[in-house]
């Protein structure tokens, strides 16, 4: 697709965000669903207060020790796990690919932790795409209490079907947990990724993913897909054939597939926990347990899988 100089000549600067903007390009179908999802007040209610903070992806749970016994215990746990999947997310790459200066694009932002730690360690500068408006609102604000705002770039709502940015602009793309809701149109992503990378960046993300063995059927039929209204999900496999369909050279995958029990299992706990503390109708919190109870089946039968999928732009 062609470039977007509405973003790119925003990067350097990063004033003026909405100067040259158009609005966001009618989404497709997938875009909208997660836009409408994450937007709606229970969805925003319950990652904002059950999920982890600033983070609404995985932890490193295999790897952080749990502290103490409780309920508040357990919401730490979920904190420190996501903060180091963070972490470990920019360690996937060559450290001459993090450096002062380099651009950088998070497909999915959400909150904005990952595009913070990105520019307050590396000295980056990060576009976050983020189609939820809500997220986005709260993403300026923290960046704007950590005075990141030259180097996080927040312009408005944006796909990661479309980010906007100039090809070839990028250093680095990251993607934490965001891909599942790219539905039948995945391979529209891994496009768009190679598109905006330089040759020699690199592409890493996280997804929650069905196993390369899984039968589809069994995540429709058991409620893992149902849980926040996804039309499919991709596998390790699947993922490696778009990114050699676009020029995206595979370099490794390292599963981390026991952390996914380890999270739906201690979410589920918090929201059981918390549910009398929030202003999400009792529909939703029995539909996301009930969610989340499939997913931790389907993280132990080997359904999922989850890990850091790490691709070099050739």
């Amino acid at each position: 697709s062609a470039a977007h100089p509405g973003v790119s000549s925003l990067l350097l600067p990063f004033h003026n965000l909405e100067c040259s903007l158009h609005p966001l390009a009618v989404m497709n179908e997938s875009s909208q669903t997660a836009q409408n999802y994450y937007d709606s007040d229970d969805a925003f209610i319950f990652y904002k207060h059950v999920w982890g903070g600033e983070a609404i992806h995985v932890g490193l749970y295999d790897v952080v020790q749990r502290k103490g016994e409780g309920i508040e215990a357990d919401i730490e746990w979920s904190k420190a796990s996501a903060r180091l999947s963070t972490e470990q997310l920019f360690t996937q790459v060559p450290s001459q690919t993090l450096k002062e200066g380099m651009m950088v694009c998070d497909m999915g932002a959400a909150y904005g932790e990952a595009a913070r730690h990105c520019a307050s360690k590396y000295g980056c500068k990060v576009l976050c795409v983020e189609v939820s408006k809500k997220e986005n609102e709260f993403n300026r604000k923290k960046t704007a209490e950590a005075g990141l705002q030259d180097k996080v770039l927040i312009p408005k709502e944006l796909s990661f079907f479309d980010t906007e940015a100039e090809s070839t602009s990028m250093d680095l793309v990251v993607s934490q947990d965001s891909l599942l809701h790219a539905g039948s149109e995945r391979h529209k992503v891994i496009e768009e990724a190679s598109r905006i990378l330089k040759k020699g960046g690199y592409f890493v993300f996280t997804d929650i993913m069905q196993s390369d063995s899984c039968d589809p059927e069994v995540l429709a039929s058991t409620g893992v897909l149902k849980r926040i209204h996804l039309e499919n999900m991709g596998s390790p496999e699947v993922y490696k054939k778009h990114a050699a369909d676009n020029g995206l050279k595979f370099v490794k995958f390292e599963d981390r597939t026991a952390c996914i029990v380890h999270h739906y299992g201690t979410v589920s706990k918090i929201l059981e926990a918390k549910r009398g503390e929030l202003s999400c109708s009792a529909q939703f919190v029995d539909n996301m347990l009930a969610g989340l109870s499939a997913w931790v089946a389907a993280g132990d039968n080997g359904s999922l899988c989850w890990g850091f999928l790490v691709f070099q732009k050739e």
